[in-house]
């Protein structure tokens, strides 16, 4: 075609009109705008085609894309299995001028976080201080060898361990329940911890089997559907649920185990029963601990953190100062006060998970993997922005898995990262995952020599430090009224998430939180309103027609979504409404008192009284008179699928059908902004043997300038 475009340059009379109208500070900053002049010719889709053809694509076969990919190299096998050891990497580029400092101090200052941290959570998963240590140890080990993020701290887990306390404590009590049906002795501590350990050491293997797998089979790409309303949702509700099973050791008060929906609050119930049975002396540990955690963590680690090299390894100091206040003073015996125990040195032989009962907590297992996923990615894509590093998602997955798969034969339970160790490495400056040799060595010393000197250790002190971590995880809340200016469905999809987690449970949590951001996805594309707009009076931009008198006998629509099987019929409906409906009722005879016409196809159907009596006719009408009585002189329509990027049966039939309709009655109607994949999509499915490719345009501006131009001849 060879009419051209020059975008702007037509517009410039008024742009100097517009100038001087206006007056101060507006004029100008509309005198110091730049103005953008563009040239170039009119293309339909077929004359774009073949003044810049795309590239061939090679016809898709199985065959050859499985010989590609079974075919390969000794060296391709060597780099493939290389590519799973980043650690290799790390070591090969290390610069120890640059690196060496800060990897050292991140790793020794989140060692001391590990330390009490790991020791609580053993106890939070319902089974004894030695088994944080294993966790901590292994799961740091063999992420720094098939990791790729620097900054994240694998370990230890509040979420996964309250989890895995919820399923081993099912398994105790199952175990408790045959032994009394087969009137058999009830179980020692030793025989139930023995149910728990295994059991322990079954969900982390499953959990690290499904994550490997993930891994292997590319599934990283899964972690873009991890919304942050999601994942803030769930992790506040966890906090909350983590925080509350440390509230009866506060207390010191023995509360039942609770399952199903509303466990929460039944156990809140539990504890206010046997509010009298309070320890005095648990409680004031706890609140004085929880006091000084606070002070320094708010008053000298976050007040002073741009000043100071290292935080104040606070929760290392009062485990350390209250383990030797509570063996002097004999807290166990004085007061009654329960205290860690016996921790014992050195490692237990390893061992194989036990998979007998694994139908009965496989789905559970499948629930940890997916939250060590979710929160771990969410950290390690978060740390890898704000430091510029680049992760492989696949690869994370898979040093996820090995971290639990491996950790499953040392008596360990399921692990993940922890968001305030992570924010540890974060902002020491943590440059590889090499920082995790000081961590390591340091835990292995605790384990060998140095955890048996915590026999003394409160118990009521490490539920204080577990809740004092979720601190800043509970604070989410404070996030809410951002989220509801920023974005109503992301708040929506937040609060439901947070609120069955917390009311109901949290694998209902998960469900509630998936099920509504796909149906809020699916709700917003239904709700998606397209809109008429229209070409501004002093330059070519297009904007909102609303408000604006159309005088032309041409209207623009703009399709705001895909066009399937949830959206057509929408979409179509909108276009009849904005545009014109082509069974739209219209007054015909001015002598019937209320009467109306529905034209449709070239057909006028009346109805209504003359001169008191019913009067219903059929009148036949020719194209162009109902063109007319339909649509106040529209002589062209254009229709903007610029973001339209997919297109089903359902979207193609609304298209065939709005343009087939308006053809008949008389409306010339072009498509603009067709994208590549939609324009196949509309060869596959015959719409051109109606419809002719002239009318298809490369954007609106071309179809404007096409009408132009033909009005003049």
């Amino acid at each position: 075609m060879s009419s051209e475009i020059t975008y702007s340059q037509s517009k410039m009379d008024n742009e100097r009109e517009h100038l001087m109208m206006t007056s101060g500070d507006d004029k100008k900053t509309t005198a110091n705008r730049q103005n953008l002049q563009l040239s170039r010719h009119v293309y339909t889709l077929d004359d774009y085609d073949r003044a810049y053809p795309a590239p061939a694509r090679q016809e898709f076969s199985i065959v050859r894309t499985i010989k590609n990919k079974c075919t390969c190299t000794a060296a391709d096998i060597l780099k493939t299995i290389l590519s799973y050891f980043p650690v290799i990497d790390f070591a090969k580029k290390y610069r120890i001028k640059e690196s060496i400092l800060g990897d050292f101090l991140a790793g020794l200052t989140v060692s001391f976080m590990h330390l009490p941290q790991a020791m609580a959570l053993g106890i939070l998963a319902s089974l004894r201080p030695i088994h944080g240590l294993y966790t901590t140890f292994f799961s740091v080990l063999v992420y720094m060898i098939f990791g790729t993020s620097p900054q994240i701290s694998f370990g230890t887990n509040a979420v996964m361990a309250l989890l895995t306390a919820t399923v081993i404590e099912r398994e105790a009590d199952i175990f408790t329940a045959a032994r009394q049906a087969a009137n058999e002795s009830m179980p020692t501590d030793d025989e139930i911890m023995e149910i728990k350990l295994g059991t322990s050491m079954a969900c982390c293997f499953l959990v690290g089997l499904i994550l490997m797998c993930m891994g292997l089979l590319k599934f990283g790409v899964i972690t873009t559907y991890l919304s942050v309303s999601f994942v803030g949702g769930f992790t506040t509700a966890v906090a909350f649920h983590v925080a509350s099973s440390q509230v009866p050791k506060v207390f010191g008060i023995n509360v039942q185990t609770f399952e199903g929906a509303g466990k929460l609050f039944r156990m809140y119930i539990d504890l206010f029963c046997n509010i009298a049975q309070t320890n005095a002396a648990e409680f004031i540990i706890a609140i004085v601990c929880m006091f000084t955690l606070l002070l320094v963590k708010i008053c000298i680690n976050e007040k002073f953190k741009d000043k100071m090299k290292i935080p104040v390894p606070i929760d290392l100091i009062v485990a350390i100062v209250g383990t030797i206040i509570s063996h002097f003073a004999n807290f166990k015996d004085v007061f009654g006060v329960k205290v860690a125990g016996e921790i014992p040195s050195g490692f237990n032989p390893p061992a194989l998970p036990w998979l007998r009962n694994a139908g009965r907590f496989a789905s559970d297992a499948f629930v940890m993997a997916i939250l060590s996923l979710t929160m771990s990615i969410s950290l390690a894509k978060l740390c890898a922005n704000k430091h510029g590093v680049v992760i492989d998602d696949n690869q994370e997955l898979f040093a996820y898995g090995a971290s639990n798969f491996v950790s499953g034969f040392f008596h360990s339970f399921p692990s993940a990262t922890a968001p305030p160790r992570t924010m540890i490495l974060s902002t020491l400056g943590a440059k590889t995952t090499l920082n995790a040799i000081p961590t390591s060595v340091f835990i292995l010393l605790v384990i060998m020599f140095i955890g048996q000197l915590f026999v003394s250790l409160p118990l009521s002190l490490m539920a204080a430090m577990i809740i004092i971590s979720m601190k800043d995880l509970l604070l989410q809340y404070r996030n809410l009224p951002r989220i509801w200016r920023i974005n109503k469905i992301d708040f929506v999809i937040w609060s439901v998430t947070n609120s069955v987690s917390i009311l109901v449970d949290l694998n209902y949590g998960i469900l509630a939180g998936v099920g509504i951001s796909i149906f809020l996805i699916i709700l917003r594309d239904q709700c998606a309103s397209g809109k008429i707009v229209a070409r501004a009076s002093n330059e070519d931009i297009l904007i909102h027609a609303r408000g604006v008198e159309q005088t032309s006998s041409l209207r623009i629509f703009k399709v705001p979504t895909n066009l399937y099987f949830a959206t057509a019929e929408r979409i179509k409906a909108q276009i009849y409404k904005h545009i014109t409906n082509p069974n739209k009722k219209i007054t015909v005879n001015p002598n019937a008192t209320d009467q109306s016409v529905n034209v449709k196809y070239g057909f006028v159907e009346s109805k209504g009284q003359v001169d008191g009596k019913d009067n219903r006719s059929t009148i036949n009408v020719n194209m162009e008179s109902a063109a007319c009585l339909k649509s106040d002189k529209i002589e062209t329509v254009v229709i903007d699928l610029s973001s339209v990027h997919y297109i089903d049966m359902a979207g193609l039939g609304v298209l065939q059908q709005v343009t087939n309709v308006y053809k008949d009655m008389g409306i010339n109607v072009c498509l603009a902004g067709v994208q590549i994949d939609v324009a196949d999509t509309l060869k596959a499915g015959d719409f051109f043997k109606t419809f002719p490719k002239s009318a298809v345009y490369y954007d609106v501006f071309d179809a404007l300038e096409a009408n132009m131009t033909e009005s003049k001849l």
